[in-house]
C-alpha cells in the first residue's frame, strides 16, 4: 500500500533534511542531464559536500547558522565547466520538488520548494541563464 502525499510528516529537524538531501542527489547524481554537473563530488567527496548542503538547507528552513559556504563562487565556477543551462535548472528543482512531495509534506516542505525555486531563479539570472 502507498501512502498518500497527506500521511507524510512535514520537514521538521536535520535529520529530515539529511535524508531528503541524500535522496535527491542519489538521484541528481543518476540523472542523465544532471550527472556531469555532480562529477566534482568524485573529488571533493559526497559524504562531505552533503553535510555542507545539509547546513544550507538547515539554515534555510531553521534559521540556523552552520552553513559557511560559498553558494554563488562555487556555482558560478560550475557553469563556467559545465553550462547550468534552463533545461538543468529547470530539471534540478523538478528533481528536489519530486523528493520533498516523496518524503514530506506540511509547512516547512512547501517552504523548502518555494526557497529552492526561488533560489534556483535567483543564481540563473545571477549567472544570465534565462529561465523564463
Amino acid at each position: 500500500m502507498t501512502r498518500s502525499r497527506s500521511h507524510h510528516a512535514d520537514l521538521g529537524c536535520r535529520a529530515d533534511i539529511d535524508v531528503l538531501v541524500r535522496r535527491f542527489y542519489e538521484r541528481a547524481t543518476a540523472d542523465p542531464l544532471l550527472a556531469p554537473v555532480f562529477d566534482v563530488l568524485a573529488v571533493v567527496g559526497l559524504d562531505d559536500h552533503l553535510v555542507v548542503v545539509g547546513d544550507f538547507w538547515e539554515q534555510i528552513l531553521f534559521r540556523t547558522t552552520r552553513y559557511d559556504g560559498a553558494f554563488i563562487p562555487v556555482h558560478r565556477a560550475l557553469h563556467g565547466h559545465h553550462g547550468l543551462t534552463s533545461a538543468r535548472f529547470e530539471r534540478w528543482l523538478a528533481l528536489w520538488t519530486e523528493n520533498v512531495d516523496a518524503l514530506f509534506a506540511g509547512t516547512n516542505a512547501d517552504r523548502a520548494k518555494i526557497k529552492a525555486e526561488a533560489m534556483a531563479r535567483s543564481l540563473a539570472r545571477s549567472l544570465k541563464v534565462d529561465m523564463s
